[in-house]
């Protein structure tokens, strides 16, 4: 029987060869216990006088790594003389030991006792995990810690730099063309009968426009309002501006301002100026009905043309017969149709908000029970996963984490081999960089990748799939929608819908929903109860993935909110089916005979008429049909012998 392969490493810094520990003695200890296991010392490896800080700065470690990942000795045992040989970053040492694992190999830390292929060497490495966790928060909070410390010395910290402004070395600096715009926007908006409408309409119809990725572009309102509540326009730059307040517990954190290095485009008192009129107009604009009514699916629904998401627009007409106003109709629009948005859009139709919001409603309610409900889920998944799809997959995704690792390690190298005396430095190092934050955010992706794939192992492996908690959200769903009110059905619409398409106009059937794009949160874990479940998806917890598909409603059965008709669809209906003329009075009484709902009659006289005519059975009957096609009642529905009110 062929011996075992074995890898020696060995490491040693200038202090600790006052401590014993030589290369020699390292060197001679492990071949003994190469000997002892039997095993066949096929490679060895020394960093002699390297720092164990980091995998940086070890080039025969990153040497061993690359032969173990190219599988060049075939190798089953990487020997060290202790841990903290192998390295000091808890991080470095978790992800290296991981990639060992990922290629069937151990590692045995000979003065420790420590074997990656025993009970005792995996409980090690696992309290190892927890300190690397830690080791990471730390880093994190070091981060913005810094980034803070930036802020308060009057530097950028980063991010992209504000209109007006280019980022350069790191620090703002003044773009004189859009800054120009900036004050113009600033003077026009304090001026006493501008608004921020208004100052759009302007910059549009005088030549101004900005430029976004090469191309021109018209101003907008909600650009507007974004250069006027940005205090880096008068010197001041804040930490914890914007925070994303989501789930019950979140708590706003404290803003920080500081007086910045660069260049002010307006004064401290034009900027306060500009806010106080903003909380004026605010305060004169805001809702005197329907206060708690919001549009549930502005946004999510899209515009035909554009693609844009549709926005809220109402229609309320002075009612001059009788005073006050007729029923306020509420409509979705696309918001780039509007002149305070450019008008980038020519499309012009309007939606009526009540019908889609009901027609979305009953497509989601039936969801779950669809068929192809189950098909969009497999052809998002591909095939079904496996223990064995998952592990295989970890596998991959860990080599290609070393990858990352040793191109960020060699591009590191070359960064500081460059020759800072090259006319061309300063570029080749910008350069550099960038392809180091590249490698950076691609680590941190396969890292979260990881991290994802490893909750899904875990549930499979206790027999829980993703997919049936989508389910029990969905056979939840009316129950949650009943409860709610309209701001709480908007946000639980958006945590797994990414958008509805609409048909450019309705269909002759009725239809408006073209198709809706699904976006469900996936928790993995143990198999939770319905209610426990359905607080956790409507928390805002960040879920462990997210299904993305699409279900194709235009070769559904149109909703009932889509089928539903008006008065002259329903004459048109009855003329066409029966050779029957009926009026709107015939077809409010037999509506109101059979349970419909009916609108407030506006126009309806003071005084009631003495003779109010009835409808004859023929045309009820007529009308009755018509109403059963429009789906306005039940197939099942029979004629009432009695009278007609």
């Amino acid at each position: 029987m062929s011996k075992k392969k074995c890898y020696i490493y060995t490491r040693v810094s200038t202090a600790a060869q006052t401590e014993g520990y030589s290369l020699e003695a390292q060197q001679e200890r492990l071949r003994q216990f190469a000997d002892y296991k039997d095993l066949k010392v096929v490679g060895e490896y020394c960093d002699a006088g390297r720092s164990g800080k980091s995998i940086k700065g070890r080039p025969a470690f990153m040497e061993m790594l690359d032969d173990i990942t190219s599988e060049k000795d075939d190798v089953s045992f990487v020997l060290v003389f202790k841990l903290s040989r192998f390295g000091r970053n808890a991080a470095d040492i978790l992800k290296s030991i991981q990639l060992l694992a990922d290629y069937d190999v151990d590692l045995v830390c000979v003065e420790d006792a420590i074997d990656s292929s025993t009970q005792g060497g995996k409980l090690t490495l696992t309290i190892l995990s927890a300190v690397a966790e830690i080791e990471r928060e730390n880093i994190n909070v070091q981060f913005m810690s810094g980034k803070l410390q930036k802020i308060m010395n009057g530097g950028w910290g980063g991010g992209p730099a504000p209109y007006g402004y280019r980022s350069v070395n790191k620090e703002l600096v003044v773009e004189d063309a859009e800054a120009d715009v900036v004050r113009k926007i600033f003077s026009l908006y304090l001026q006493e009968d501008m608004k921020a409408n208004t100052v759009v309409r302007w910059l549009n119809n005088n030549g101004y426009s900005r430029i976004i990725k090469g191309e021109e572009k018209p101003f907008t309102s909600d650009f507007i309002k974004t250069v006027l509540t940005n205090p880096v326009y008068c010197g001041r730059l804040m930490y914890n501006r914007r925070t994303n307040l989501k789930g019950p517990n979140a708590r706003k954190k404290e803003e920080i301002s500081a007086q910045g290095k660069h260049e002010a485009l307006v004064s401290e008192e034009m900027w306060q100026q500009a806010q106080e009129k903003r909380e004026e107009l605010s305060a004169w604009g805001e809702k005197t009905e329907d206060l708690d009514r919001i549009s549930i699916l502005a946004g999510l629904t899209k515009c035909p043309s554009c693609g844009g998401g549709l926005v809220h627009m109402k229609n309320r007409r002075v009612n001059k017969n009788h005073g006050g106003y007729y029923k306020t109709i509420h409509y979705y629009a696309c918001r780039n149709y509007r002149k305070s948005a450019g008008r980038t859009c020519e499309f012009k139709h309007t939606y009526n908000q009540e019908k889609v919001d009901n027609a979305v409603f009953e497509i989601v309610c039936n969801l779950g029970t669809a068929g192809r409900f189950d098909q969009a889920i497999d052809s998002a998944l591909g095939d079904k996963p496996t223990i064995e799809s998952y592990e295989g997959k970890i596998k991959d995704l860990r080599k290609r984490l070393h990858a990352q690792e040793h191109l960020k390690y060699k591009l590191g190298t070359e960064l500081d081999a460059l020759d800072v005396l090259a006319d061309d430095y300063d570029e080749q190092y910008e350069n550099m960089q960038q392809k180091i934050d590249a490698s950076y955010d691609e680590i941190e992706r396969l890292e979260f990748e990881i991290k994802k794939c490893k909750k899904k192992l875990a549930s499979l492996k206790k027999g829980v799939q993703g997919t049936e908690n989508v389910k029990k959200i969905l056979k939840n769903f009316p129950r949650l929608y009943e409860e709610m009110d309209c701001f709480e059905k908007r946000e639980m619409y958006r945590y797994f819908i990414k958008r509805i398409d609409l048909f450019p106009e309705e269909q002759s059937d009725g239809k408006i929903i073209k198709s809706i794009t699904f976006n469900f949160p996936v928790f993995y874990g143990e198999e939770e109860e319905e209610t426990a479940l359905v607080e956790r998806f409507t928390s805002g917890d960040k879920p462990d993935e997210e299904i993305e598909f699409t279900i194709d409603c235009s070769d559904m059965k149109p909703t009932v909110a889509e089928a539903k008709a008006t008065y002259a669809q329903i004459r048109t209906y009855v003329m066409e089916h029966n050779g029957l003329k009926v009026p709107s009075l015939y077809i409010a009484q037999v509506k109101r005979k059979y349970g419909i709902e009916l609108g407030k009659a506006y126009n309806k006289p003071e005084e009631p008429k003495n003779h109010v005519p009835k409808c004859p059975k023929e045309k009820e009957l007529a009308i009755i049909d018509a109403l059963k096609a429009y789906r306005m009642l039940d197939e099942g529905t029979e004629y009432k012998e009695d009278a007609v009110e």
